[in-house]
C-alpha cells in the first residue's frame, strides 16, 4: 500500500471517528473522481477463455452511475449506507446495431470489460452470453479476470425496434483494503 493510500485511510479514521465523537453526527464523504476509471466494454465473438481479438460491436463505457450529470446541493447523489460498501458502476447501452437472436444468440459471444483506454489490453471482467431468456431479456454473469476483484451482472433485452440488443451494467470494483466498515447515520 502506498504512503498516499496509508495517509488517505488513517485521515478517513480520524474524520469517522470525529464524526462519530460530536454526537454521531452523519458523516458523507465526497466519491473521488480520479479514483474511479472508464472502462472500455465490448462484445466479442467467442468465449471468455476464446475471445475473437476484434470487438463485434462496441458498448458505452461503464462509468460511475451519474457520470456526467449537472446536479448539485440537495439533487447531487450522495454515498449513503456502509462507506466502505463497494462502489457499483453502470453502463447503458440503448442503441446497438446487434441482433438480439440472430447475431447474438446464433452464435457464441462474451461481454469483456477492459481495464482503461490507456490499457485496453487488461481485461478486468467477462461474462459468456448465455442462459434462460425470460421476457425478452437474459441477465449474465461477469467474472472476475486477471485477478482484478471487478464483478457483476450484464442485462441484455431485445428492444422494441426491431430486435436488437439493448446492454445495461452493473459492475462492482473491488472493496476498499484495511477500511473498518461504518455507517453513515
Amino acid at each position: 500500500m502506498s504512503r498516499f493510500a496509508t495517509l488517505k485511510n488513517i485521515t478517513l479514521g480520524a474524520m469517522l471517528a470525529g464524526g462519530i465523537a460530536i454526537g454521531g453526527a452523519g458523516l458523507v464523504l465526497a466519491q473521488d473522481d480520479e479514483a474511479t476509471a472508464s472502462h472500455p466494454v465490448h462484445i466479442h465473438a467467442g468465449d471468455c477463455v476464446n475471445l475473437e481479438p476484434v470487438p463485434a460491436v462496441p458498448l458505452n463505457n461503464i462509468e460511475p452511475r451519474g457520470a456526467g450529470e449537472e446536479e448539485e446541493g440537495e439533487d447531487a447523489p450522495a454515498p449513503q449506507g456502509l462507506l466502505t460498501a463497494a462502489n457499483v458502476l453502470y453502463s447503458l447501452t440503448d442503441d446497438s446495431e446487434f441482433s438480439f437472436d440472430d447475431e447474438m444468440l446464433a452464435e457464441s459471444h462474451a461481454i469483456n470489460i477492459h481495464e482503461s483506454e490507456e490499457n485496453i489490453q487488461n481485461y478486468i471482467a467477462c461474462g459468456d452470453i448465455g442462459g434462460v431468456v425470460f421476457e425478452n431479456e437474459l441477465v449474465i454473469a461477469l467474472q472476475p479476470l486477471n485477478d482484478s476483484g471487478y464483478s457483476g451482472i450484464a442485462i441484455l433485452t431485445k428492444d422494441d425496434d426491431g430486435g436488437n440488443v439493448d446492454v445495461k451494467i452493473y459492475l462492482a470494483e473491488p472493496p476498499a483494503d484495511g477500511v473498518e466498515a461504518t455507517p453513515v447515520s
